[in-house]
């Protein structure tokens, strides 16, 4: 049986790659929910004429002081006030009312009551953009750290000292960075929402960034790309494929990680990246190497599906943090990003004698200026000779290991012709 939960072991509670559940025994059915973005909420299971529900209490809300107010669901919840809805829903449903129904009810006359609220434009927001961004999913989860200060408010009314008060709460929880991100969030949807009403006008303004943004220039030097090709070329399962697999084709993580066979075209000599994965929201044709063929070959066909980097095949590869911090210790290198591999292939490309155009159109830029819309030549033949240039200045600074059969056979030979 699992322990009583308690105010200071829920601030504790520390966000992973998924999300994950943790029970309170001292409430049937209460658990807290810790989300990736660090968000935590109060649910409860329960079975209701034998089949299972849940009922979403609202979210944590750690270090208050005793209750004053009627708890009520939705609202921000302290670990008192989410064991006493809980009873509550549970109760409701051994009378045979299904809380989690009632709370679907109250959501649906929210949104036809209340369709201005920043949370309902936000849902809006993603709701219209679902098919069209790539970061929906990180969008969502910037939108939900603004919704217990801001959420019921009406959008019109909402003032800039007050997104500057949920903001500072999201820096002192996230940090500055995240800050900055649901600011950039926010001016989208705002800008999202001029567009479509008469007369709304944002209360954001230049200059409420509170970091500069930052821009990386960071490649791994020869020596350093020797020590990461090396590992990966050890036994390092799905990620040390995927490490070279970034190197041979200056694609983005998450175009290669999610990578299925049935992609693969003309023999497994192309590979159509679809414009779902891919940043410009075009289909992206990136011609493989023979090297980097060679490394998709060498993966085994998994039986859970058709992803090529993967542990299973029913997904495609994830916990990158994870991977990558027993890879970081396995070459000895620190201090990279995966995305400073792309930078790394292109800066490659330049020194292999690939011409600015084949290397941009190689990591699918678009060209600069009323070229782009004139210009539409899709440079396949240059792009799969840059490609294999490239393969060939990564094997001249990694170049194969010189085995033991090989220098056993150079010292007989030089012992030969002695005699």
């Amino acid at each position: 049986m699992g322990k009583a939960l308690t105010a200071k072991t829920i601030e504790n509670l520390r966000p992973r790659d998924d999300r994950y559940e943790v029970g309170d025994a001292a409430c049937r059915g209460l658990r807290v929910v810790v989300f990736p973005s660090g968000s935590k909420s109060f649910v409860l299971r329960y079975r209701h004429r034998g089949k299972p529900e849940k009922l979403t209490l609202g979210p944590v809300l750690v270090g208050a002081g005793e209750l004053t107010v009627t708890p009520e669901i939705g609202a921000p919840q302290t670990l008192a006030s989410a064991r006493m809805l809980a009873a509550k829903a549970l109760h409701e449903s051994k009378a045979g009312v299904s809380p989690t129904a009632q709370q679907r009810k109250r959501r649906d006359a929210q949104r036809v009551l209340d369709p201005n609220t920043f949370q309902a434009v936000a849902q809006q927001f993603l709701e219209m953009h679902a098919k069209k961004l790539r970061t929906i999913s990180q969008r969502r989860s910037d939108f939900e750290l603004l919704f217990p200060e801001l959420g019921k408010l009406p959008i019109a009314d909402i003032r800039r000292t007050q997104y500057v008060k949920a903001l500072d709460q999201v820096a002192a929880e996230h940090g500055e960075s995240r800050a900055d991100r649901v600011l950039l969030a926010v001016h989208r949807l705002l800008r999202v929402h001029m567009l479509r009403t008469d007369d709304f006008r944002s209360p954001l303004v230049p200059g409420m960034r509170r970091r500069a943004p930052r821009v990386r220039s960071r490649i791994l030097s020869d020596d350093e790309l020797r020590a990461v090709w090396r590992a990966a070329e050890a036994d390092f399962g799905p990620f040390g494929a995927f490490i070279r697999f970034l190197l041979l084709t200056a694609c983005r993580r998450n175009e290669a990680a999610h990578m299925g066979r049935a992609e693969l075209q003309n023999g497994g000599t192309e590979w159509l990246v679809p414009a779902s994965r891919y940043k410009s929201k075009h289909d992206m044709l990136i011609p493989l190497s023979t090297a980097a063929q060679a490394v998709i070959k060498a993966r085994p066909k998994l039986p859970g599906g058709d992803f090529v980097f993967s542990v299973t095949g029913a997904h495609g590869l994830s916990g990158f943090d994870r991977w990558k911090d027993k890879f970081d210790a396995a070459c000895g290198i620190t201090g990279w990003r995966l995305h400073d591999l792309r930078r790394t292939s292109r800066t490659l490309l330049s020194r292999g004698g690939v011409s600015p155009d084949v290397g941009e159109r190689c990591l699918g830029h678009a060209l600069a200026g009323v070229r782009k819309n004139y210009d539409v030549f899709d440079f396949r033949d240059e792009k799969a000779a840059a490609f294999e240039k490239l393969a060939a200045l990564i094997s001249e600074i990694v170049p194969p290991p010189t085995t033991v059969t090989k220098l056993t056979d150079a010292r007989e030979k030089r012992a030969r012709g002695r005699r």
